[in-house]
């Protein structure tokens, strides 16, 4: 039985917190590039630290007496399920990732032009097109299904689109032609099988009306109008064009946060778990849609402008939440939706769990850095476009990126030890599928605008 308490105590990646930005992402990037990739190609998701210098996949054997959420069988006879239990999360996350990490490579290379960058990109690149081509070859092109076991199954989510479209999008603007022309045709897909199953992609299994809230739901929509946009900067095809404009047209995200809906449905207060994070997915793809579809903000541009610098200042706002004065970001926060300001929940019981899984069962002040370094990319279009708030993003995105450390880049962090009970303790040993991606996004992205200078 694996002993999480004391993999918990690991002090990883010691030599971050003297290193400065670059140096900080030096050691990420040699850590990604020599650990994230199967030998099938795939990417990995959320790996086991279980040394100062190393991380693992997870295996049956870790986790014996672990509680881990296993998906919904999806009709595929428990594949999805077996393979949750033979591996965790190993490669839930993968689509994801691989996005990211396709992004930072992007970024990357604009600013050094370094042969090496380009060829990580390429793995990247490749780590999708498996998934994809996995589809493809059944009549499915445009799917990009989890890969649980390492075989897509028919379970999908917005983020993992979402980092994938943004990835082959970002990657698509300095590849060479050979690359151009397989992104090309992979954005057409995706906004192609998004249509056609009127984006329910949850369960392929499950009629495509099954899910009708998704449609105008914030972070759902934004997404999927982002998937037709940017098949429509890549094709010229108008019909992507008026697709977007009609999905945006069904929800609310350009006009107000969560938190001012909360507030006209006359909510008190209102207990979270990850909602909070999902602003950032706003700003991120507002920032890529102002640039492709400027129309979905004003029909003149100073009228689309001041649309965006008000959508960008509501999100930001409601992304601070349940970021504590020391850089953490907590995981449960009890929120007061007229004062718009937050506490932590301290440990106790929750009676309405969202997911029938033991951490879900249980509110507790554990910390989590996937939302707080998406938070770090998301701010960047804040500082390129809010005059008023650029010098106090900065700083924090700056701060935040220097507090960079080994225990600041694990998936959950329980800081007193309290936070995790036993059957969830492997939580808080596991490298975010998310930090060090959003980290090495923010530094190229930031050194390609003169932010660190």
């Amino acid at each position: 039985m694996t002993d999480y308490a004391e993999l918990g105590q690991i002090a990883f990646l010691p030599e971050l917190e003297a290193l400065d930005l670059e140096g900080k992402a030096q050691v990420i990037q040699s850590l990604l590039e020599e650990n994230f990739f199967h030998s099938s190609g795939l990417f990995y998701s959320i790996l086991l630290i279980d040394g100062p210098h190393h991380v693992r996949p997870m295996a049956r054997a870790d986790l014996v007496g672990a509680s881990v959420h296993a998906e919904e069988q999806y009709n595929d006879g428990g594949a999805t399920r077996q393979a949750a239990q033979d591996e965790g999360m190993t490669f839930e996350n993968s689509i994801y990732s691989a996005g990211l990490y396709l992004q930072a490579q992007a970024e990357r290379y604009t600013v050094t032009g370094e042969p090496k960058a380009y060829a990580e990109g390429r793995r990247a690149l490749n780590a999708l097109r498996l998934i994809y081509d996995y589809a493809k070859a059944r009549g499915r092109a445009g799917w990009l299904g989890k890969p649980y076991g390492r075989i897509p199954k028919d379970h999908s989510t917005p983020d993992q689109y979402h980092a994938a479209i943004l990835g082959l999008y970002r990657f698509r603007e300095v590849a060479a032609a050979a690359e151009r022309e397989i992104i090309t045709a992979m954005l057409r897909d995706i906004a192609d099988f998004l249509t056609s199953r009127n984006y329910q992609i949850w369960n392929l299994n499950e009629p495509t009306d099954a899910r009708p809230w998704n449609l105008s739901f914030a972070y759902c929509n934004a997404t999927y109008v982002l998937a037709q946009a940017v098949a429509f900067r890549v094709t010229g095809e108008a019909r992507y064009r008026e697709e977007a404009l009609r999905l945006a047209a069904l929800s609310r995200w350009r006009a107000c946060s969560h938190l001012e809906e909360w507030q006209e449905e006359g909510r008190e207060r209102f207990l979270e778990f990850e909602r909070v994070c999902l602003g950032a997915f706003i700003l991120q793809a507002a920032n890529a849609l102002a640039e492709i579809l400027p129309e979905l903000f004003g029909d003149a541009p100073a009228a689309a402008h001041a649309a965006l610098v008000k959508l960008l200042d509501r999100w930001w706002t409601f992304s601070q939440l349940g970021i504590d004065p020391e850089g953490y970001q907590h995981y449960w926060i009890d929120i007061d939706v007229a004062r718009k300001t937050w506490r932590p929940t301290g440990i106790r019981p929750n009676e309405q769990p969202p997911i029938p899984d033991s951490f879900f069962r249980t509110y507790s002040d554990v910390r989590w850095s996937d939302s707080l370094y998406r938070t770090i990319t998301a701010a960047l279009p804040v500082i390129a476009h809010l005059p008023g708030k650029r010098d106090a993003a900065l700083a924090w995105v700056r701060d935040t990126m220097l507090k960079t450390s080994g225990r600041r880049l694990r998936w959950m962090i329980d800081l007193d030890g309290r936070q995790l009970k036993p059957d969830v303790k492997w939580m808080g040993c596991m490298l975010s599928s998310e930090a060090p991606f959003h980290y090495l996004i923010s530094y190229w992205r930031g050194r390609k605008l003169g932010y660190w200078a």
